[in-house]
């Protein structure tokens, strides 16, 4: 878009009368369970797949369903506009892994009353500087990214003539207007696509702009539906305040490991064994099934916790439990491309190989270099029943053999991987740790949690470990 004139510059939201209806019909159109994955968080999910975006025009549940059977075709499942559970969770997880790729977090000035989305991982934030009636929070990196709010001229009652004005300077490929702002996007050189959301409170406005290169166009132009979406005005909105900016540091990644600086990478032992196979499997998994004991989490503790390890794998730390005198499972994600990891448990530290590596299903088997102390047993899936009580035990934040309490809320199955959903505890660094049931069997590595809604948190079965 050329230069647009200081007292139009940056921002709005094509659909944001069809985003708020959605609020309201989308949980009921697309009968999403009550347990709190609510119509607003999937729709954010399929805009940051790619399959939901402001400038597709028309009904807004309409929009919504062709958006599932855009991101259902791509999975290869049966394009039917109405999603499974397991296919929410799939999305959200999808969802999040690309907003966290992008850095996306939040610029919140309480001061002036409004917060908006920022892609981090593309823009650094530079200063908020006043000049001739605009309030400029400066961005630098490899996009154009530029926030302004406007007081004066510009509030709701010149919304119109502001759009009309811009309408007439940058000769949009794509336009709308709603109460209260407005959304344009236009082609500069050499590809390049900028667009501009407008939204206005009752004493000024606040303008958006991001201007992406036309060959990143593909992969960003869903920063404008998210960027739109996260807009938000406070009632107390008051452009003539002195600007306090904040940058929430981004969210870590659903189910990521904790990145430790305290320590590096284990240096390299010549003579360690490479991987035997990439199944992500071991033979030396003992299965038992559940008696009828129900010991309290401190017994569960006392039983499991000595076979739960920390894992340091240089710059993450994550957890792995111990099934045999020699063997571990942790997650893929944990150890990354290491051969060699340290582990450790009350202070003591041993050497572990990485035997079986299976990345796709997130499975690896440790073996250490000296017999473990204790291990535990492993109850079989189909053994596992919904609504019997479960504990975890990790290393969340780095903070070592961490244990907290509740159910099994589901069986589900993902990509071919059986999960154990729960309502117990897995936060960042909890990944590789054990789910245990009341008696201390194994019954997966805690692996992921879903930051929408509350408790959506995933281990992988342990008995899918076993040969």
């Amino acid at each position: 878009m050329p230069s647009i004139p200081a007292a139009v510059r940056p921002v709005f939201c094509a659909l944001a009368g069809s985003l708020a209806l959605l609020s309201a019909a989308g949980a009921s159109a697309q009968e999403l369970p009550a347990a709190k994955i609510t119509g607003d968080e999937l729709r954010r999910a399929l805009i940051w797949t790619g399959h939901f975006s402001i400038m597709n025009g028309g009904d807004a549940i309409t929009i919504f369903r062709d958006a599932v059977q855009s991101w259902q075709k791509s999975k290869g499942y049966p394009s039917a506009g109405k999603l499974q559970d397991e296919q929410e969770s799939e999305l959200l997880a999808e969802g999040a892994k690309q907003r966290d790729a992008f850095g996306w977090t939040t610029l919140e000035d309480k001061s002036i009353g409004f917060s908006i989305g920022v892609p981090t991982k593309l823009v650094k934030f530079v200063a908020a500087r006043p000049t001739d009636g605009t309030l400029l929070y400066k961005f630098e990196g490899s996009v154009g990214y530029t926030i302004s709010v406007q007081y004066g001229d510009l509030n709701c009652t010149r919304m119109v003539q502001t759009y009309l004005r811009v309408l007439r300077f940058a000769r949009p490929f794509f336009q709308a207007y709603y109460a209260g702002g407005f959304a344009v996007a236009a082609k500069a050189g050499s590809g390049q696509i900028d667009y501009l959301y407008a939204r206005c409170g009752t004493s000024g406005a606040v303008l958006a702009e991001i201007d992406i290169p036309g060959n990143q166009v593909a992969q960003q132009e869903l920063l404008f539906s998210a960027m739109a979406d996260s807009l938000r005005i406070a009632h107390n909105f008051n452009p003539t305040s002195l600007a306090q900016p904040k940058i929430e540091p981004p969210t870590p990644t659903a189910g990521d490991f904790y990145v430790a600086s305290i320590s590096g990478p284990p240096k390299a032992d010549a003579k360690s064994p490479a991987k035997t196979d990439d199944a992500g499997k071991t033979g030396e998994i003992k299965r038992e099934t559940r008696g009828e004991g129900n010991l309290s989490v401190e017994q569960v503790f006392d039983r499991a916790s000595a076979a739960v390890y920390k894992v340091d794998a240089g710059e993450r730390l994550g957890s792995a439990v111990a099934i045999s005198e020699r063997e571990l499972l942790t997650n893929c994600h944990v150890v990354k491309d290491k051969e060699r990891v340290t582990i450790s448990h009350d202070k003591k530290q041993l050497s572990a190989s990485v035997v079986s590596v299976n990345e796709k299903a997130d499975r690896c088997v440790l073996r250490a270099e000296a017999p473990l102390a204790k291990w535990v047993a492993v109850r079989p899936y189909d053994d596992i029943k919904v609504g019997e009580r479960a504990i975890t035990i990790g290393t969340p934040q780095g903070l070592e053999l961490t244990v907290a309490e509740g159910i099994v809320s589901s069986k589900r199955t993902l990509d071919d991987r059986r999960l154990v959903q729960t309502t117990a505890a897995i936060s960042q660094g909890s990944s590789g740790g054990g789910l245990f049931d009341a008696e201390g069997h194994l019954l997966g590595i805690t692996t992921f949690y879903l930051k929408v809604g509350q408790n959506l948190n995933f281990a992988v079965a342990a008995e899918d470990f076993a040969k």
